[in-house]
């Protein structure tokens, strides 16, 4: 098939299935098997985030799941926003076949490569600006593009329902383990708070904002806590005691800056 052709074909099926649509294999297209990637489970194939804003240093950043990520393991893991401060994470694991194909279409009709990314030539301002960013990382070359590169109109959301859509049997995430942090903060009824009963628990967040380190946890807590974040907004508060507490639960290989599993 002459590659206009192929272009031509592709093009009436995203219309006519939508941005999330699966495209036939051809000869030409899909499932293509000189497409590789580093296998390692902590390496990142592609994501899709929000980024920028000196993010990144703000503590309850910790809590930060990217939109969709897929890893080198083939695991999928995105989010959904449910509204009402409500968040679903769902992952799965895909075949080599359905992540070969979700590349072969970003590369040839979304033609990421066309947009490098254009945020590191910015004129300097005081105001970091937050902005949408994408990156893939396939046979050993990492390419990053972003909302300064002159992308179509909608084209960082056709490109995360094109992530998500990899999965066929996505599954609800929730965690068994990961690292609790906590700070303590000023007395303010503008976010909701819970109280928080350490001996209850059997974990006491004002001792963990008192150490100013991580903790690894591996019990219960862990969903609780979880679940808590998911269905809350951002700056809500934890009171024990006399103490008023943010937390951030940092799963490895999920939230965005979480540090490796403990061994």
């Amino acid at each position: 098939m002459p590659r206009y052709a192929l272009f031509a074909l592709l093009a009436l099926l995203i219309t006519a299935c939508g941005a999330g649509a699966n495209v036939a294999q051809t000869p030409e297209f899909g499932a293509n098997p000189a497409v590789i990637w580093d296998r390692d489970p902590d390496s990142i194939v592609f994501r899709a985030e929000i980024t920028g804003g000196n993010r990144e240093q703000d503590f309850l950043s910790r809590n930060d799941i990217a939109p969709c990520t897929v890893y080198g393991d083939n695991r999928v893991v995105w989010v959904n926003d449910l509204g009402d401060f409500r968040t679903q994470v769902l992952f799965d694991q895909v075949t080599d076949e359905a992540l070969r194909q979700f590349i072969d279409y970003v590369t040839i009709v979304d033609r990421i490569y066309n947009y490098p990314e254009r945020a590191s030539v910015q004129l300097p301002s005081s105001t970091v600006p937050v902005y949408e960013q994408l990156s893939m990382n396939v046979a050993g070359r990492s390419f990053v593009s972003d909302a300064f590169a002159g992308w179509p109109a909608d084209y960082f959301r056709t490109v995360l329902e094109r992530c998500k859509n990899i999965s066929q049997t996505p599954v609800l995430y929730e965690p068994t383990a990961g690292w609790i942090s906590a700070q303590e903060v000023l007395f303010s009824f503008e976010f909701p708070s819970y109280p928080w009963e350490a001996a209850a628990a059997g974990l006491s967040l004002a001792e963990i904002a008192a150490t100013g380190e991580r903790r690894w946890i591996s019990d219960n807590n862990v969903r609780i806590l979880w679940n808590l974040i998911r269905t809350s907004p951002s700056g809500f508060r934890m009171l024990e005691g006399d103490k008023m507490l943010q937390i951030t639960l940092e799963v490895p290989r999920v939230t965005r800056y979480s540090p490796a599993a403990q061994g």
